[in-house]
């Protein structure tokens, strides 16, 4: 009796040993479950990354190279995204933005950018030697000094429909093909230094009847309105001009 006894308390203990043998394989199985998991989560975040580098490549691939580069590629072209840009807050609920970068020459300022109007690009541009053709955004009223000087590659610039003045430029250099001032524009020329807006390419510039002071110069003709501002100033500084 005393033996079969001990036989049973011994089959017990093997069992309950087998019992927790069993229960800690389990809990190691399980802890590398979630090592798959994480490892499988990480795979995921490196293929969106892949895929996110995919994109750029393509885009890259899909931009024109500066001479392909038209007026109409630039007057077609959809805004920039906010990626593109680095940008702080302005006044009165306003975008400023303080950096340019993406890849693509082409770049039209947006008008907003996370529901607010983007105001002012200031000197992003200057002494870039990538940029073609850029856009300004209907909300910006002010071109900064000196915004497009030392751009040797910029061939196209048109100011948003609500730009009232033009601050001081070298604009562009000789690859300028075109500078299109809006309707409206008040001030050109006339920021805080003394050199005026000078076009830079060997091109023709219409001056709005809109403009009223202005120090400007460009290497061909001003084309302007009979009895203009700007026919008076042609006159008196005996520039080259033709009346539309």
């Amino acid at each position: 009796m005393k033996k079969r006894l001990l036989v049973l308390g011994l089959a017990f203990t093997m069992l309950a040993a087998t019992a927790c043998g069993t229960s800690s394989d389990g809990g190691n199985k399980t802890s590398k479950a979630d090592k798959t998991v994480t490892a499988t989560s990480n795979s995921d975040k490196t293929s969106e990354t892949q895929k996110d580098d995919d994109k750029k490549d393509d885009a890259k691939e899909s931009y024109k190279s500066a001479d392909d580069i038209t007026i109409d590629d630039l007057k077609n072209h959809e805004e920039t995204p906010a990626d593109d840009f680095e940008y702080g807050d302005g006044p009165n609920g306003s975008i400023v933005i303080d950096g340019y970068i993406g890849e693509d020459p082409i770049v039209v300022i947006p008008n907003e950018i996370d529901g607010k109007k983007v105001v002012d690009f200031g000197k992003i541009f200057t002494n870039d030697k990538d940029i073609v053709a850029v856009k300004v955004g209907d909300n910006v009223e002010e071109i900064a000094d000196g915004a497009f000087t030392n751009c040797d590659n910029l061939k196209y610039v048109i100011l948003g429909k609500n730009v009232k003045k033009f601050n001081d430029n070298n604009v562009g250099g000789k690859k300028l093909e075109a500078l299109e001032l809006n309707d409206g524009l008040e001030e050109l020329g006339t920021g805080s230094s003394t050199t005026g807006v000078i076009v830079m390419g060997d091109i023709d510039v219409k001056i709005p009847e809109s403009v009223k002071k202005m120090d400007f110069a460009c290497k061909k003709a001003m084309i302007v309105k009979a009895g203009s501002y700007a026919e008076s100033y042609a006159k008196e500084n005996n520039m080259d001009y033709r009346v539309e």
